[in-house]
Order: structure tokens, then C-alpha cells, then sequence
């Protein structure tokens, strides 16, 4: 039996990616039930290229459009929030792993009031929530265009109890 290398790193790939994902939203659920917050997963636009079985409900699809940052909700208080979540297996995450749409909602969402950032993830080892307007201005902030853990450092989350607690950051308690 031959392995195609490039399927099994996209499904690994994929597979690290679903768990980051479902980590942020278990952490959105634990919010909400402690009246923290109440986040959602942006749903990603599709358009229906074909029905395969009507009757359950089966359809191929395509997305319709650049995807609206991963998730939107709002703060005890009333604020909204709104951020991308994005994770590497690398050692450096580079500026431009946020869309060009998704950044346009990020500054519209920022210019608002709203709390936006980019939540990121080494490897499911380490998270940062890195402010949208550091990401934003990476190159006059950083330096470069692509960051690595140790840049990030002041911007690390907690993980604990199973939850990433990307609301309260190793900055913010220093204040």
C-alpha cells in the first residue's frame, strides 16, 4: 500500500487544525456558560454547485467568498469581539496568513470599538492572542513580516482545565 505524502500532511494538517479550532470553541463555551462572553464561529459562506442526494440532504459546494474572520460575539459589558484564530507547525507565522477580506472586517470591527486580534497556535503548545492593530502593523512593530514564539511572548494565553483562556493574557495580569 503506497501513502501519498502530501494527502497524509494535509490530513494531518487538517486534523491539527480541527482540534485548535475545537479547543477555541469549547473555551467560547466556557465563556458563555460563565457569562464571560458569548462567541460564535463564523459560519463560511458556500454556494451549492450540485445536489448529490436531495433526500438526505447530501450537495457538493464551493465557497462563495474569502472567509469573514473565524469568530465574532461580544463581552459581558456589551463589546463586541472579533478575531481570526491561526495556527502553524513552523517556527514563524507570517503577516499575511490573514486575508485581505478578513483584515478589512478586522479594521472596520477595531475603528467600531470592538476587541479584535489574531489568536494564534505553535503547534498546539503554545497560543498568543496577538492585538489586530500589532498584527496589523507587524512590520513597524516587529520589524518583519512574520513572527515567532519569542516575539509574541508578552501576548502568551493560558491554557489550563482544558480551556485556552484567550480573554486574559501573561500581559494583562501584569498590569
Amino acid at each position: 500500500m503506497t501513502i501519498n505524502k502530501n494527502s497524509f500532511r494535509g490530513r494531518t494538517a487538517n486534523k491539527s487544525g480541527q482540534f485548535f479550532e475545537t479547543l477555541v470553541e469549547y473555551s467560547c463555551a466556557r465563556y458563555k456558560q460563565a457569562g464571560i462572553a458569548d462567541i460564535q464561529k463564523t459560519p463560511e459562506p458556500m454556494r451549492i454547485v450540485k445536489p448529490i442526494n436531495r433526500d438526505k440532504g447530501l450537495f457538493q459546494a464551493v465557497f462563495a467568498k474569502q472567509a469573514q474572520p473565524d469568530f465574532k460575539g461580544v463581552l459581558y459589558g456589551g463589546r463586541m469581539v472579533m478575531f481570526e484564530a491561526k495556527r502553524t507547525k513552523a517556527t514563524n507565522i507570517a503577516k499575511d496568513r490573514v486575508s485581505d477580506e478578513q483584515a478589512i472586517s478586522l479594521n472596520s470591527a477595531t475603528e467600531l470599538g470592538a476587541e479584535c486580534f489574531v489568536l494564534v497556535s505553535f503547534s498546539e503548545q503554545r497560543y498568543f492572542k496577538v492585538p489586530w492593530m500589532k498584527w496589523r502593523n507587524m512590520e513597524m512593530e516587529f520589524n518583519k513580516k512574520s513572527v515567532n514564539q519569542d516575539d509574541l511572548h508578552p501576548y502568551e494565553v493560558y491554557f489550563e482545565g482544558g480551556m485556552l483562556d484567550f480573554l486574559r493574557t501573561f500581559e494583562e495580569e501584569a498590569e
